[in-house]
């Protein structure tokens, strides 16, 4: 809206609108919440506009209605600044902000709103640009990103704020200087940001042209910088600032010239002749009016003149101090009054001013202002004087004019007005710097009004009233006026008052300390009046104030600080030590003066306000102490007050000595009651012993210290001193009986030592008991030094020297070594300490106060005695048997001494522990006796308790229980048990179970009869009484669960009274002593079988959810007795006990640990659901949070449960199994592990790894998985080593396990398992070799494997298992594979049982190496045969396995002469045959060897003979008719000939078997040797008339064929073909007459011609045997063959005349047959001598006997055709 009226109707609008609203805060609350629901920007801008009106129009009475949240109206606006809204939306926003702002309601509770409105401002007038920046620092400052510094990011919102300062408009300049001024209040950086962007000439100039506004921001902006750097001020001074502001002082607005006064005096440090004249001129001029901000400048000017202008006469400056003194007569009040405060500011801080002739002529000046009416003039006149004598001392001009100004000032010091009489007091002050003046001045005229300014005055108003009371008194002597007028206006405390606003260090202080310091040494006479310092004591907070002055004080104000405040330590001991330990620094500051200060008084005095200080805080006292470095030395200074204090202290007036002193009570307390034991009040030296009692105490570290000092050598000295100087006056009256000689011996020795003085020593015993609990200074010399005296001392008969010696030695004894409390107790110190036991509290109860303040024991004759027979030595030393008797005495009752007994039986009861010579004393003393009788009269419970206590451990003695008083004691127990107290039969029933470790005692009646009332205390006692009842049950029967029944068979059964405490509300405890006894009578089956056992079952088990550890533990072991009972340990599992159990396995409990795992163990036994419950409650994680701490027992009961669960496979394939693989293999390398737990630890492994699925998901090392197992491979527990070995060949089915180099050493172990004979052992032993024979053959090979292989493999008693010995098989097959070096190593009978393998490559390697033994040795074949190679290798031809090889080796075998000659060699001939028949023997080389090995057989005359020879005979038969290589028909034919050589039915069954023919055709073979070699069998064949049916000319044929092939082939025939002929010639002598018979006969005839002897022999043999058939035969036969043989007619004639002689007969006989002409031609003779041939009917030639020569000869020789002629 727009318009003259607009505004108006706005804000009426809005009024109407609040109206029907409720007020104009839930407009504004509307408005802002629909903001967030606008549905257009033009709608949340009208909106805006809406809430801006309302903000603007905001009052307190809308206020007062209900009041606005600025903050949340001031967020509401800074969300709607959003990118990308039309320019109108931020433009209302901002109108909004600036009327919150601008609202002076609401913008006071924002902060920064001045800042924020400044913002506004210059957003609504700056260009887009600005703007934004402004926008960006508005919306950090709104969401309290930093201040208006961070917000206009620092130096660039300067710069941006500094150019607006030049183009910008009026309001815009006034928006920027104000902002700029912010900064320059707020944050340093700002000033020189403003300095560096070039801001102090635009300022400057704003001085001089801008509006009133901006140059006051100006000019504060300017100060500013001039206030911060030097360098700043600097650069504005040279901007020509000075003139504008002098402008400005001249011009401008009152505030205005204000801030030019203050910004020039930052401005000009020095003198300025111009300023000055300029300022002057002023001060004369009518501008300005107000001469006051002028006055301030030109003192400011003045300030810094040089001295010589101000003395020169015409100088500037010298006529502006003129002026301003000539004005103090103005007719102004205003100027007078500020021209003397001007003045009085020049001379403060120009000391030459105030000693020249200046001073002078101003005093003369202001002293005439002292009579006007003003108050002003009279405050600014009594200043400027006060300031002018300050040098009173140094002008003695000023102080002849001075002098008469004391009357008016006097009298203005008496002024109503506060301010003037201020004033004229500080006048009167410094006016009494002049010694001369104090003394004329009157002290009730200085001290009453110098006591009301110290009440009522400023600071520094105060600080010259208090300098004022202290001038006046160091002039005079506090007489009894002055004490009267001090009390009656109470300058004390306002002296006191003053200290606690004045500035520490301050003359002014000074001033007052001495004040105080002489007041409080005032003595008045009389007690009409108090002494000055008692008011301090009657007001305790006054006491602070100078406290506080000690800190930080030159040592004299200190002194006299400590002085005042010492006279205070026995009145106000917690307050003044309150005020000392709050004081910073106070406690050190006093520790010094302590320490330097050569005054003994202020000594002492410093002491006692540590005393008290520590009293109220003695951590804070040691903490100042060190943190100051001066512990040590205030521990060397108050050792040096001990040594040196007395002859000090004498020289002190006895009021001196008491004024300073502690009193450890109040007031009212000492009154009330004084101490018998006189250590109420300490005072003297007595306070450094106390002080150092007090620093040991609180500050461990000190007490080396103060050994260091000297303090315990000090303080031995002193007692020793002290005591041998009492015993000497007491001795006296003993020895003495001269009355005269004893007045004057007691006189003497009175003067030597004060009776008083005495009660210092159980001081230093105090500080020594403190000291010894230290052990380093224990073992200090001097504290052994002090041993005797202190023993001297606990005998003393002052109770507080004999109660602290006794604290002493308590603790010697309890921080001393071995041989310190040997040395205490050869003292003699134990008999003092007896005689101390017993006392009654209310005659020590100051002693127990004092022990309990310096946190010493109570009781330390009972600590000392108690800590010295703990001592092994000293308990069973002489020392404790001297002591025995005594203690037994106490037994008896002492009227002054009523704890006697009890701590007798205490210590007693000490004493007999474990010391069975300290037990025989006690009852040689009569102890038994004493103690029954003592029981007998019905004593206290305590002691009854305690009696029956010592009686438990006497009869831990076999001896003393076999004393006859022991019955005596059982009687008196069991009557207590019944009659006594609760307290007693508590007692009584924990002295049984002692006693009931004695075997006769617990089997005696008398201990059955306890059986009843221990249950029926059970029943009916109290908790603690059914602990023992049950401790005494369970010590009766748990060696005997027989006698538990008598625990049944009683009234109450026990075992219902049990179940019943168990299911009670009662401890824990309690239930867990019930749960130990069920776990005792659950050992005996019958209890166990009970229904009450049965009932027990569920609060057993509701037990476990406890939270008391030996009740879980005592419930989980009857539970384990309960769960041995199958129906019990179903009831067990049903209720639930599995999942309190496994949520028991956490922590340390470690036998709670084992138990459980027992109970476990048990239920998890053939229930695999609680198995699986055990699993999913997280038991396996339990276990393994437990095992890396747990010991060995509990690993092994751990190990044994997871063996349990690992039995199941569903859990062992589960994922919690898995968890288990790496802790038990680091458990397995644990030494202290034992066989149990390695055996349960390896089983569970096993379970896990021997599933090839659970073994790929670890990715276990060598080191983790192999290295554990090697020890324990040589476990002298076969079971372990049994799952070691198992374990390990699991993971050695593991490839990188195989290869790793750590597997090697698992191979000497696995073989020594080897060799244990253990079937089981040694099967996974070859198991975990087999895995690595193939990669590590050679080192089990060095290993003994082959050894030990060989062992296993020959083991028949008892039989291997077949897997067992072919694993051994191979892993042997892999080393002979791997080298043929161990073939020797193995024995034959090693080798030959390998045959039997059904591994290929076992039997491979076998076959190699019996191959390779045989060659290098061939006796070895006898032993393969022994050893059943033979039966092997045919067992292999039998089953086709290595054909070849074994047939080799059975080859070799076979031919062996020696192995044919055994009688088992039979039985291979079926084998071989069949083998050879089989169809399935496709390997040539095998029928090869197997046909040669039945040849060799067949060697032997007897196996030809055989009846299986039949067989061989078809099998080789057939192995002819299969088409052979020619080699093995060779072989074949060679293998029938030794058959068929010997027995006949074996030529049958060739024959029948086809042989016959195949010979036939084996004749007619290619291959000569075949074909000579069937010749040959021929030969055998029909070698008689066997099978004679089977000879025909067809066999004569055949070798006809073969012959004549020989003959074209090489010219020859061979031998066995004429041999066979001649064989069926002989034999079958039909043949001769057939055609093939002829046609052999050309060829016989060429045999008889080129073949060799043998050849002609055969070939003469056939023909003769055809020439014998010739008669028999058909004449065309004969004729035929006698034709065809006469071509041999030659032959015959050759062989005849040089053939054998054999062959002659023969040649003979057939040349006589054979028709034909004989032709002979001789050719040549050579030395024919002799007849050649024989003598014939027919022809003889003679040679003629002639010359050695060649003769040439022919002769022809015609044969007769019918008759043969022989040559």
């Amino acid at each position: 809206m727009q318009g003259e009226y607009a505004q108006a109707l706005q804000e009426n609008a809005m009024c109407a609108l609040a109206n029907i609203s409720g007020g104009l805060s839930y407009v504004i609350s509307s408005l802002g919440q629909s903001l967030e629901s606008c549905s257009s920007p033009a709608q949340t801008a009208d909106t805006l506009g809406a809430l801006a009106s309302a903000l603007m129009i905001y009052d307190r009475k809308a206020e007062s209605t209900r009041a606005s949240d600025p903050l949340g109206i001031e967020q509401t606006l800074v969300n709607q600044f959003q990118p990308g809204l039309p320019y109108l939306v931020p433009e209302r926003t901002i109108e909004a902000l600036a009327s919150l702002y601008g609202n002076t309601i609401l913008s006071i509770k924002l902060v920064n709103s001045d800042a924020k409105r400044l913002l506004v401002g210059l957003i609504t007038m700056a260009t887009n640009e600005v703007q934004e920046e402004l926008i960006r620092a508005l919306l950090a400052l709104c969401n309290n990103e930093g201040s208006l510094w961070r917000a206009l990011q620092g130096r660039e919102g300067v710069q941006l704020l500094i150019s607006l300062l030049g183009l910008s408009s009026e309001q815009q300049q006034e928006c920027s200087v104000a902002l700029l001024c912010l900064l320059s209040d707020e944050n340093d950086e700002s000033k020189w940001a403003i300095t560096a962007a070039g801001g102090i000439p635009p300022l400057v100039q704003i001085l001089e042209t801008g509006s009133v506004k901006a140059k006051e921001d100006s000019a504060l902006i300017l100060k500013n910088l001039c206030n911060h750097s030097e360098d700043i001020r600097a650069c504005v001074e040279s901007a020509d600032a000075v003139p504008a502001l002098l402008w400005l002082l001249k011009n401008g607005s009152p505030n205005g010239k204000e801030i030019a006064a203050k910004t020039l005096n930052h401005l000009i440090h020095k003198s300025d002749t111009a300023t000055i004249s300029q300022l002057s001129a002023f001060l004369t001029s009518d501008l300005p009016e107000s001469k006051v901000y002028v006055l301030d400048a030109l003192r400011s000017m003045l300030s810094v003149v040089p001295f010589h202008d101000m003395l020169r006469e015409g100088s500037a400056a010298s006529d502006a101090m003129e002026t301003m003194i000539k004005i103090l007569s103005s007719t102004k009040e205003e100027t007078q009054a500020k021209s003397a405060s001007a003045l009085a500011g020049i001379f403060e801080c120009r000391k030459d001013f105030r000693e020249s002739k200046i001073a002078v002529k101003t005093l003369w000046s202001v002293m005439k202002l002292l009579n006007v009416e003003s108050g002003n003039i009279l405050v600014e006149s009594c200043h400027c004087l006060a300031t002018i004598f300050l040098s009173i001392k140094e002008n003695r001009d000023v102080a002849a004019v001075a002098r008469d100004a004391m009357t008016p000032l006097v009298a203005l010091a008496d002024s109503s007005v506060l301010e003037v009489a201020e004033q004229a007091v500080c006048a009167l002050s410094n006016l009494m710097l002049d010694t001369e003046i104090s003394d004329t001045a009157i002290a009730e005229q200085i001290i009453l009004p110098s006591t009301r300014i110290l009440r009522e005055g400023t600071l520094s108003g105060k600080t010259h009233a208090a300098a004022a009371i202290a001038r006046l008194l160091h002039s005079r002597r506090v007489d009894y006026a002055i004490t009267d007028c001090v009390n009656h206006v109470g300058s004390v405390l306002a002296l006191v008052s003053f200290l606690e606003s004045a500035r520490v260090g301050s003359v002014a202080i000074g001033e007052a300390l001495d004040a105080l310091a002489i007041l409080s040494r005032s003595e008045v006479a009389g007690s009409q009046i108090k002494p000055t310092w008692a008011v301090l004591a009657d007001f305790p907070k006054s006491i602070t104030p100078i406290v506080l002055t000690i800190s930080d004080a030159t040592p004299l104000l200190q002194d006299k600080a400590i002085e005042i405040l010492s006279r205070l330590c026995c009145d106000q001991p917690v307050v003044l030590g309150d005020a000392v330990a709050s004081a910073s620094d106070g406690i050190s500051s006093i520790a010094r003066r302590v320490i330097s200060s050569p005054n003994l008084k202020v000594k002492i005095g410093g002491t006692a306000l540590l005393i008290c200080a520590a009293k109220v805080n003695h951590q804070r006292v040691v903490e100042d102490l060190n943190q100051s470095n001066s512990s040590n030395y205030l521990i060397q200074s108050l050792v040096a007050m001990l040594v040196s204090g007395e002859s000090s202290l004498a020289n002190l007036h006895s009021g001196d000595q008491d004024a300073i002193s502690i009193c450890r009570h109040a007031k009212e307390e000492a009154r009330n009651g004084e101490s018998d034991a006189g250590t109420a009040v300490i005072s003297g030296t007595n306070l450094a012993i106390w002080l150092l009692s007090v620093i040991a105490c609180h500050n461990e570290k000190s007490k080396t210290a103060i050994m260091e000092a000297g303090a315990v050598e000090v303080v031995t000295e002193r007692i020793s001193k002290r005591s041998s100087q009492y015993a000497q006056v007491f001795s006296l009256f003993v020895f003495n009986y001269s009355f005269k000689i004893v007045l004057i011996r007691i006189k003497y020795m009175v003067h030597i030592i004060d009776f008083k003085e005495d009660n210092s020593i159980w001081i230093c015993a105090l500080l020594l008991a403190i000291l010894f609990q230290d052990r380093d200074i224990i073992r200090a010399h001097p504290t052994m030094k002090s041993i005797p005296v202190l023993a001297n001392l606990v005998k003393s008969e002052v109770s507080a020297n004999r109660y602290f010696a006794a604290q002493a030695m308590a603790s010697l004894v309890c921080n001393g070594s071995r041989g310190t409390l040997l040395s205490v107790a050869n003292s003699g110190a134990a008999g003092g300490l007896i005689s101390l036991l017993g006392c009654a509290d209310v005659d020590i109860q100051e002693l127990l106060d004092l022990s309990e303040e310096f946190a010493l024991v109570r009781y330390p004759d009972q600590v000392a005695l108690e800590r010295l027979f703990r001592v092994e030595d000293i308990r069973v030393g002489a020392a404790s048997r001297k002591a025995i008797p005594s203690l037994v005495d106490l037994l008896k009752p002492i009227p002054d001494r009523p704890g006697a007994p009890f701590l007798a039986l205490g210590l007693l009861t000490q004493l007999g522990k474990d010391c069975p010579a300290n037990k025989i004393v006690m009852v040689e003393s009569g102890a038994l006796e004493a103690l029954t009788k003592y029981l007998s009269l019905g004593p206290q419970d305590a002691t009854e308790e305690a009696a029956t206590d010592l009686l438990g451990i006497l009869f831990t003695s076999a001896e003393i229980r076999r004393h006859e008083a022991a019955f005596g004691a059982v009687s008196q127990l069991l009557a207590v048990l019944r009659l006594g107290g609760r307290a007693a039969r508590y007692s009584a029933a924990k002295a049984l179970e002692s006693l009931f470790s004695a075997d006769h005692i617990r089997n005696a009646e008398s201990a059955r009869q306890a059986v009843q009332p221990l249950v029926e205390i059970l029943n009916t006692g109290m908790e603690r009484e059914q602990h023992a009842a049950i401790a005494a049950l369970v010590r009766l029967l748990s060696e005997n669960p027989s006698k538990a029944l008598a625990v049944g068979d009683v009234e109450m059964n026990a075992v219902d009274v049990i179940c019943r405490i168990l299911s009670s509300n009662c401890s824990m405890e309690l239930k867990g002593d019930a749960a130990e006894l069920c776990c005792v009578l659950f050992g005996n089956i019958r209890i166990r079988s009970t229904m009450a056992a049965a009932r027990c079952v569920e609060p057993l088990v509701s037990l476990l959810v406890s939270e008391f550890s030996p009740a879980q533990h005592s419930v989980v072991r009857a539970l384990d007795k309960l769960v041995d009972d199958e129906q019990l340990a179903e009831l067990v599992a049903a209720h639930g006990a599995v999942v309190p159990l496994v949520g028991l396995l956490y922590g340390n409990n470690y036998m709670l640990h084992e138990a459980i795992s027992r109970t476990l163990v048990k239920l998890g036994k053939d229930r695999p659901a609680c198995k699986m419950e055990m699993v999913k409650l997280g038991v396996i994680d339990s276990i393994l949070d437990i095992f890396h701490e747990a010991p060995d027992f509990l690993c092994t009961a751990f190990a044994e449960l997871l063996r349990i669960l690992t039995n199941n496979a569903t859990i062992t394939k589960g994922p919690s199994a898995a968890k288990l693989v790496e802790p038990l293999f680091q458990l397995l390398s644990v030494p202290e592990f034992g066989p149990d737990g390695q055996h349960s630890a390896l089983q569970v492994l096993v379970n896990v790894l021997e599933h090839p699925q659970c073994r790929a998901g670890y990715t276990l090392t060598s080191h983790q998985a192999i290295e554990p197992l090697i020890p324990l491979l040589d476990s002298p527990a076969p079971a372990v080593q049994q799952l070691a070995a198992e374990l390990l060949s699991h993971l050695l089915l593991e490839e990188h396990l195989q290869k790793d180099a750590v597997t090697q050493q698992v191979i000497g172990p696995l073989i020594r398992i080897l060799g244990s004979g253990i079937h089981t052992l040694q099967q996974r032993a070859v198991k975990a070799l087999v895995s690595i024979a193939l990669i590590w053959p050679n080192e089990i090979a060095k290993e003994g494997g082959v050894c030990e292989l060989s062992k296993v493999i020959l083991q028949a008693d008892p039989l291997l298992p077949h897997a067992l010995w072919e694993s051994a098989a191979s892993v042997l097959a892999s080393i002979l594979q791997f080298s043929s070096e161990f073939y020797l190593e193995v024995p034959v009978a090693v080798l030959v049982r390998l045959l039997r393998s059904g591994s290929e490559g076992t039997v491979i390697g076998a076959l190699n190496a019996l191959l390779v033994l045989e060659s290098d040795d061939g006796t070895s074949a006898e032993a393969m045969a022994e050893s059943g190679a033979i039966e092997a290798l045919l067992e292999l031809l039998r089953s086709h396995q290595c054909e070849e090889t074994a047939a080799r080796l059975l080859e070799v075998l076979l031919n062996n002469v020696k192995i044919r000659e055994t009688m088992a060699i039979k039985t291979a001939i079926v084998p071989l045959s069949q083998y050879l028949l089989d169809p399935q023997t496709q390997a040539q080389q095998a029928r090869l060897l197997a046909t040669l090995a039945l040849g060799d057989l067949f060697q032997n005359e007897t196996l030809a003979r055989s009846a299986d020879a039949v067989a061989a005979c078809r099998a080789l038969v057939n192995v002819l008719e299969d088409q052979p290589t020619e080699e093995m028909k060779v072989v074949a034919l060679c293998a029938l000939q030794n058959l068929v050589m010997h027995s006949r039915s074996n030529k049958r069954a060739v024959a029948e078997a086809g042989g016959v023919q195949v010979v036939l055709d084996l004749i007619g073979s290619s291959d000569p040797e075949t074909s000579v070699q069937a010749a040959m069998f021929v030969k055998l064949l029909f070698s008689n008339h066997t099978i004679q049916e089977y000879a025909s000319s067809e066999t004569v044929r055949a070798i006809t064929a073969a012959i004549e092939k020989d003959l074209w082939a090489t010219g020859a025939v061979n031998e066995e073909y004429l041999k066979a002929l001649n064989s069926l010639f002989s034999n079958f002598p039909r043949l001769r007459a057939t055609e093939p018979a002829t046609l052999s006969i050309p060829h016989l005839v060429t045999s008889l011609k080129t073949g060799s002897e043998a050849t002609q022999e055969a070939a003469l043999d056939a023909l003769f045997l055809l020439r014998q058939a010739w008669s028999a035969c058909p004449a065309e036969v004969s004729r035929a063959q006698s034709v065809a043989a006469a071509d041999a007619i030659p032959l015959l004639q050759y062989l005849i005349q040089s053939g054998p002689p054999r062959f002659q007969e023969k040649a003979e006989f057939l040349l006589q047959c054979l028709p034909g002409t004989l032709v002979v031609i001789i050719k040549r003779g050579n030395n024919m001598k002799q007849s050649v041939g024989n003598p014939s009917v027919f022809c003889k030639l003679t040679l003629g006997n002639t010359s050695p020569r060649q003769t040439k000869v022919r002769c022809f020789i015609l044969l007769h055709p019918v008759c043969p002629t022989v040559i």
